[in-house]
């Protein structure tokens, strides 16, 4: 979107968050890291459990930063004085900066929250939305208690439409960022076991996704994923809450749902009741869980007063974000693969949707479905629990060998009676992992993002000439009505 208005003038931000400043300023950008500041951002200085933001000022004002918001004192030759607005927290700053941007723009706000899927369906939203007006999102996972304020003071005033995520690693985050969006949808794609850890069993995690219905808006609506054991909480939360709901379901009976679907390699093809309106659409991409998400994306289109044509349209371009299922062709030199890129986050829910997508994507001549998968992390006293019901799914979609990188992992793939070999990450695995490949293979690389596995895909995309696979012939597909 190109807008002729700045993001934050100096003024306004004064009047926002009584800060001090000397000397007029206009910003188009706000960033809180420094190395990606480019000529026009307003950098805010947040202090942080390793860094201090403070430490960095001199260094975006060298990349042309317009100006600072800052708690402390900073010093240093590249710093303009009087372009520094003081103020005496930074990070409170930002939450005002998120409470004026929600207020100041005539928009519609949905915050999608859930245990998978919460990035894809933003990213769907946009795309389903900015083809009919000014839409705002969140990028990459920017979900938490830094993430959705910063989301919000982003968004300039001409959006019409602003999409956020809101994550949670433990109880009342999910409330206190749904808080600061004020959604006016308010959706839940699933609940499942991700950040396990803290908590004393499922039921709660489903009790804190519910938080975000207490934040709607009046005459706000509530769409939710009905296909898990928890939707009953979801439902009698909503309930409370007195707001409508649109209940979504890829299974079972719901107010959306699918009515017939053929799934390719490459795409799924479906025809769909949207809480009465019947619609047959594409998705760019394959699995059962972006039937979920795409019938998340229309019910929330539709709650918003949408296009739901143009919101069909989108869907059938969908282009998988890096690290969440983008697909690439490896043209390595003794053979030609097709890896598949979910190497940016894993819990059991997405990592039972990514084991089902690697079954869909064909395999040529001789080739195999590998799996290089790390430990997932955050989910407590029933972690290794969890990582051997793996052992069934990695049977059941095909795998043919497993490249483990933590000791769950390696535990689950024996487990399944499947070739399984325990690695070390190292600067050399990325050659390890091209050397084992052979032509015709299919590698999806998941794992918990703190793994890192994402540098051993780029590794393999820095061997490889790197191309896309996302539009290779697929003609077969299954099909099947509901």
């Amino acid at each position: 979107m190109n807008f002729k208005e700045p993001l934050w003038t100096s003024a306004e931000l004064v009047a926002t968050c009584g800060g001090a400043g000397a000397q007029p300023w206009y910003a188009d950008g706000i960033q809180i890291d420094s190395r990606e500041v480019l000529p026009g951002d307003l950098f805010v200085a947040l202090p942080g459990a390793k860094q201090n933001g403070h430490d960095f000022v001199a260094e975006a004002f060298s990349k042309g930063a317009v100006a600072a918001i800052v708690s402390e004192e900073v010093s240093g030759k590249d710093i303009p004085p009087l372009k520094l607005v003081h103020v005496p927290d930074t990070m409170e700053a930002l939450r005002l900066m998120a409470a004026q941007a929600r207020l100041r723009a005539p928009v519609k706000t949905i915050a999608v929250t859930g245990s998978a899927g919460k990035t894809s369906v933003v990213q769907a939203l946009r795309q389903a939305l900015e083809r009919t007006d000014a839409t705002h999102a969140s990028i990459k996972s920017f979900n938490n208690h830094v993430g959705v304020p910063l989301s919000l003071a982003r968004m300039p005033r001409q959006a019409r439409f602003g999409v956020f995520e809101v994550g949670m690693s433990g109880p009342g985050e999910v409330r206190s960022g749904a808080r600061l969006v004020k959604p006016d949808v308010a959706v839940v794609t699933t609940v499942g076991a991700a950040h396990a850890g803290k908590f004393n069993r499922l039921g709660e995690i489903a009790k804190a996704k519910a938080e975000i219905f207490e934040e709607l808006k009046p005459g706000g609506v509530a769409i939710i994923g009905v296909d898990h054991d928890w939707a009953g909480d979801l439902l009698d939360a909503v309930k409370v809450s007195g707001h409508d709901r649109l209940t979504v379901s890829v299974t079972g009976e719901a107010d959306v749902r699918p009515l017939r679907i053929t799934e390719h390699g490459n795409c799924t093809c479906l025809t769909a009741d949207i809480a009465g309106t019947t619609i047959t659409y594409k998705i760019g991409q394959p699995g059962r869980e972006w039937v979920l998400n795409s019938l998340l994306v229309l019910a929330a289109v539709k709650a918003v007063d949408g296009d739901l044509g143009h919101a069909a349209l989108a869907l059938a371009k969908l282009e998988a974000e890096p690290g969440r299922g983008r697909q690439y062709l490896l043209n390595l030199p003794h053979a030609t693969a097709t890896l598949i890129d979910d190497s940016y986050n894993a819990n059991p829910l997405s990592l039972k949707a990514g084991l089902r997508r690697l079954s869909l994507t064909p395999v040529k001549g001789y080739g195999r479905r590998i799996a290089v998968l790390a430990d997932m992390r955050e989910l407590g006293v029933n972690s290794s629990a969890l990582h051997m019901k793996l052992a069934d799914d990695l049977k059941r979609f095909g795998v043919e060998k497993v490249i483990a990188f933590g000791p769950q992992m390696n535990e689950a793939g024996k487990a399944a009676g499947i070739s399984t070999e325990r690695w070390h990450k190292d600067a050399d695995s990325a050659l390890r992992l091209a050397e084992t490949l052979r032509s015709g293979d299919v590698v999806m690389v998941k794992g918990a993002n703190s793994a890192g596995l994402g540098d051993i895909v780029q590794g393999l995309l820095r061997i490889s000439a790197d191309d896309r696979a996302d539009d290779a012939e697929d003609k077969l597909g299954v099909s099947y009505a509901l």
